[in-house]
């Protein structure tokens, strides 16, 4: 029998006695005890072959779990769109936030606009703007009348609703009642925009849109007098003076035998109903009565007279 033959017995123990003799007598049988006796020393750990399986089940589990892709849920997507939506809807209320001054009947207010320009806002008038960009969008909405001193830089614009006003930096005046737009520059020089038409309008001249149609005349004047509780006109229409003479006195005003067609050029203060009636009468030869503080009539010379 062959060496290996007898070893391969000799390890799975089916050697028999004679066998056994015979293994002896190889030269490394000696060798071969040595290797028996230290493998058979040696304490191998005892394996759980079920929980090892088990084991790896689980970690199989916990691998395919990190691999898969995570899900937006409806949950999910609503949330962040309401995230978004309120973000937007925080631009959109602060883009279009407005700083609204109204005045009253014998108010008056200053504005200090972000840029430094000053606005004086006359009584009963409304001056609204945005503050939100305003170094690049300088642009305000009157409703009434109000002084401007604009400071230079990017274009400034009134908006009214007859028309708009625009301007780099100077000092002007925009007036609006009914359908009647003015506009009276100091320094510098305005662009009037009504409809189709423009009308660039240096310092020391006065644009009237009166039923749309522009009459353009000089102001001798520094500044509107109505700043100091003035009111002045250049050549209008009488019953548009008396129109303003009433409202600034709350009136109930009525007239007699006056031309129509007379036009005045002057002025009348907003704090002395004496001196205004004079300074509105005398100039044009009228009279006028007062039955009592509220009640006023201004009437012309008759024929008899």
């Amino acid at each position: 029998m062959k060496k290996k033959d007898l070893l391969n017995k000799w390890l799975n123990g089916e050697l028999t006695p004679e066998e056994f003799e015979v293994f002896r007598t190889i030269p490394e049988f000696s060798s071969y005890l040595k290797i028996d006796a230290f493998v058979k020393d040696i304490d191998l750990p005892k394996v759980d072959v079920e929980a090892g399986l088990a084991e790896l089940q689980q970690t199989r589990i916990r691998s395919l779990d990190k691999e898969k892709p995570k899900l937006f849920t409806l949950s999910n997507v609503m949330r962040v769109a309401a995230i978004l939506i309120l973000l937007l809807a925080s631009y959109y209320f602060i883009a279009n936030y407005s700083v609204a001054t109204n005045t009253d009947l014998a108010q008056t207010e200053v504005v200090h606009l972000p840029d430094n320009s000053l606005v004086t806002v006359n009584e009963n008038s409304e001056l609204r703007y945005k503050k939100f960009n305003w170094g690049n969008d300088r642009e305000v909405t009157l409703d009434g009348e109000a002084y401007f001193e604009v400071e230079k830089g990017s274009t400034f614009t009134v908006n009214t609703k007859l028309g708009s006003v625009r301007v780099l930096g100077t000092r002007f005046n925009v007036s609006i009642h009914g359908n009647d737009l003015v506009v009276s520059c100091y320094e510098g020089e305005v662009r009037v925009m009504m409809n189709d038409l423009t009308i660039d309008l240096p310092a020391g001249r006065i644009v009237s849109f009166n039923l749309k149609v522009p009459e353009i005349a000089d102001v001798y004047l520094k500044e509107p007098k109505w700043l100091y509780n003035e009111s002045t006109f250049n050549d209008v229409p009488i019953m548009k003076v008396l129109s303003v003479l009433e409202s600034e006195y709350n009136l109930d005003l009525s007239t007699k035998n006056i031309d129509v067609n007379l036009r005045f050029t002057g002025g009348f203060p907003n704090d002395d109903l004496e001196a205004a009636l004079q300074a509105v009468t005398i100039p044009l030869k009228l009279n006028y009565s007062i039955e009592n503080k509220d009640d006023v009539t201004i009437f012309g010379k008759t024929n008899s007279d």
